[in-house]
């Protein structure tokens, strides 16, 4: 029988026990709409709470929110048993050294925020950003039905509406492809491909709540950031109203010999920096402004006698901005020879990293998360081009090279599909091998297709239209193609070279199975030995693995180890049957006693940290098992995203707990077939050793063969005796 909220107080009183400094860390879940009653909130009223986690989960959700209990500061208690275990047979002590840490976003338990602001902060968002609120600012078609809203779901093309947000619970589920769901916090971090912590901001900026950080308030950090941002906001302003002066005559008179419309151009904010150098200077004065602020962003610059004047000096300004369309810095470009490079940015600043942002992304993001294809061409006009002709999936690369920091921005895409579109003359060409180095980890669909005629992308798109260039596309070339193709009519050394850039592409490729194949094709292409390639690629390989790297995931293998990795593929009925148990559980907690024995047999491991979270709210006795507890729970986990999908999916069955005994029997006669083929297996292979000629005591192998075959005959009694389940 479950406690009251008195009498779970007194009983934690009773124990004399206050929570333990692992509360602190590890859950802190916020409360949602589905707690709240219709009418107007009384200071008297107390909300279901969720519970924390053992410790050896807190860094996984640092952040996550969580109500005080009512006893006053929670403390920490004494040291636990050097011995005592947890539920994986780990030393509990080992557990909390090795998670003593964080790893989601804090580098320390010092920098974590205060807990109960930080908990308040949340609270408080959520109730001004209802969930609904914030999906229909980014879904269009949003429409009520019954109790529930409904709209095609913005991570998936689809006709049919699957998208449903039930402002009751505060979450939101597409039964379509993705089957994902979650709270308001969820849905911005995979809307907007932010962080958790990204994401409260967002919301944080909507809702006009401040997201205290550690020592109180926002810290100087984040008021520095939001100094610097709103100063180059002001900047764009300024140059965009001085591209429509007379002063601006020339960078309009380039963008229209370019075939810009000023649509797009406006939709970019495209602007004009005066020449005279003192325009940002006076406009500070003006409007008081700091200009430290300004210089700090690379838009200033002093003298030797401390006289400041403006970086960018009559050129083109083009605004860059980062995946949540806030600008970080600038590109502008020369209209005469004389005036130095071609193309220049903003230095490097505390914003302003050009190998960690590619041009554009922030207005294809809707597109590519629809269509799953991110199309990555070379200059900022091909961008603006193709979207003023309606190709909205286009981005560029800030110089050609793209590294892993590239990657992971296209990896929060979610693009499936990424083409490399570059000009059809050799620099084109280079400039599409240069970006592939940084892609190749991806493992995404990765082709390449190339402007022919000398042409660049912006003028084909401009003189013909959105058709040509689509059609590039569809004859694009996979990317281990195009580069084979170099191999064409060399000899000798520049052979050699060639085959070396190669090699150090088929490096970068994560999986053990595709790098085999394709050193196999590379080895029929050339007509040299396998070997050899596979001994050049080691080198490369251990070459590479040697140099500190920054890759965002896991490192492939290095080819030598003496590690094998498990190439076996999960059974897929497996984990649906355990999709089935975890969505029962969260249906009717009173089945936890008959799941808890099993959860280590969990294969998959986002089911399994569903499946303990509810064990531990369970533990705690503090809330009910629902949703939004649950997802709050999870914190930064990505098994939050499956957790709504699971309880609509096992509301749909026949109950719970006939639903918990169907998905088990199957199990359960899963096992016994796996254990049954095994039996099998062993007893030919010793019936083989019975039959050799080896000297092996062949009354003992008899021995072992009888008891084996008595096993397996009781297992197929067992089966037989047993009700059979079907799935």
């Amino acid at each position: 029988m479950r406690l009251g909220s008195e009498d779970r107080r007194q009983k934690r009183g009773d124990r004399g026990v206050f929570r333990p400094l692992r509360s602190r860390i590890r859950g802190f879940g916020a409360w949602s709409p589905d707690f709240v009653s219709p009418s107007p909130v009384s200071q008297s009223q107390t909300f279901a709470r969720p519970r924390s986690r053992p410790l050896r989960r807190c860094a996984r959700a640092a952040c996550v929110l969580r109500p005080e209990p009512l006893l006053g500061p929670r403390m920490p208690r004494g040291p636990r048993n050097p011995s005592e275990t947890d539920a994986r047979g780990q030393s509990v002590a080992a557990s909390a050294t090795r998670f003593a840490t964080p790893v989601a976003h804090f580098s320390s338990l010092d920098d974590l925020p205060l807990a109960d602001d930080f908990r308040n902060a949340l609270d408080e968002i959520k109730l001004r950003a209802p969930i609904e609120e914030v999906v229909r600012e980014r879904v269009a078609g949003l429409t009520r039905r019954g109790g529930l809203f409904e709209a095609c779901c913005p991570f998936h093309e689809e006709k049919t509406p699957s998208f449903k947000v039930d402002p009751r619970r505060g979450t939101w589920h597409c039964f379509g492809a993705c089957a994902e769901g979650g709270d308001q916090i969820s849905f911005i971090e995979r809307f907007c491909s932010v962080s958790f912590m990204e994401a409260v901001d967002i919301l944080a900026s909507r809702t006009g709540v401040e997201v205290p950080r550690k020592g109180g308030g926002r810290g100087p950090s984040r008021e520095e950031a939001d100094r610097a941002r709103g100063v180059l906001e002001r900047a764009v302003t300024f140059f965009a109203e001085r591209l429509t002066r007379n002063e601006g005559r020339p960078a309009r008179a380039y963008l229209a010999q370019r075939g810009l419309q000023p649509n797009p151009l406006e939709a970019f904010g495209i602007g004009w920096a005066p020449a005279g150098g003192q325009g940002l200077v006076d406009l500070a004065r003006a409007e008081d402004l700091s200009l430290d602020a300004l210089e700090e962003v690379g838009l200033l610059r002093r003298n030797d006698s401390g006289r400041p004047y403006d970086f960018f000096r009559g050129r083109l300004m083009i605004p860059i901005r980062d995946l949540r369309g806030r600008t970080v810095g600038f590109g502008a470009r020369r209209l005469a020879e004389a005036d130095g490079p071609k193309y220049i940015n903003t230095p490097q600043t505390e914003l302003f990293n050009k190998s960690e942002l590619v041009y554009g992304l922030d207005r294809a993001l809707g597109e590519v998360r629809r269509t799953g294809h991110l199309v990555l061409v070379e200059g900022y006009t091909d961008v603006m081009a193709a979207h003023q002709v309606g190709i909205s999936i286009v981005g560029a690369v800030l110089g050609t090279a793209t590294t892993e920091r590239h990657a992971g921005l296209v990896r929060r895409t979610g693009a499936r599909r990424v083409s490399l579109v570059f000009d059809g003359d050799e620099a084109g060409r280079q400039a599409a091998l240069k970006a592939l180095h940084g892609l190749l980890p991806l493992e995404v669909e990765l082709d390449v297709a190339v402007i022919g005629g000398g042409e660049d992308p912006c003028d084909l798109l401009v003189r013909e239209g959105a058709a040509p260039f689509l059609a590039n596309l569809e004859q694009a070339t996979g990317w281990f193609e195009f580069v084979v193709e170099d191999l064409d009519g060399l000899r000798g050394i520049e052979r050699s070279k060639a085959v070396d850039r190669i090699l150090e592409l088929i490096v970068r490729v994560k999986r053990p199975v595709l790098r085999s194949d394709l050193l196999g094709e590379l080895s029929e292409r050339t007509g040299l030995s396998a070997e050899v390639l596979r001994e050049q690629w080691r080198t490369r390989a251990g070459a590479r693995d040697a140099r500190p790297t920054r890759v965002p995931t896991d490192a492939a293998p290095a080819p030598d180890s003496a590690a094998t990795p498990d190439l076996t593929p999960p059974d897929p009925r497996v984990r649906e049957a355990w999709r089935g148990v975890v969505g029962a559980v969260l249906l009717d907690e009173s089945l936890i006693p008959a799941v808890r024995p099993r959860v280590a047999a969990c294969p998959d491991t986002d089911l399994k940290e569903v499946l303990e979270t509810v064990l531990d709210m369970v533990e705690d006795e503090e809330s009910e098992i629902d949703a939004p507890t649950v997802i709050s729970a999870l914190g930064e986990h990505p098994a939050r995203a499956l957790v709504v999908g699971l309880v609509e999916s096992a509301r749909q069955k026949e109950g719970a707990r006939a639903l918990l005994e169907g998905e088990f029997a199957f199990l359960d006669k899963l096992e016994r077939s796996e254990r049954e083929n095994d039996l099998r297996h062993r007893i030919a292979e010793l019936e083989q050793s019975e039959r050799a000629p080896d000297g092996t005591a062949l009354e003992e192998v008899g021995s072992r063969i009888a008891a084996l075959q008595e096993e397996l005959m009781h297992s197929l009694r067992m089966r037989h005796l047993s009700p059979d389940a079907s799935h």
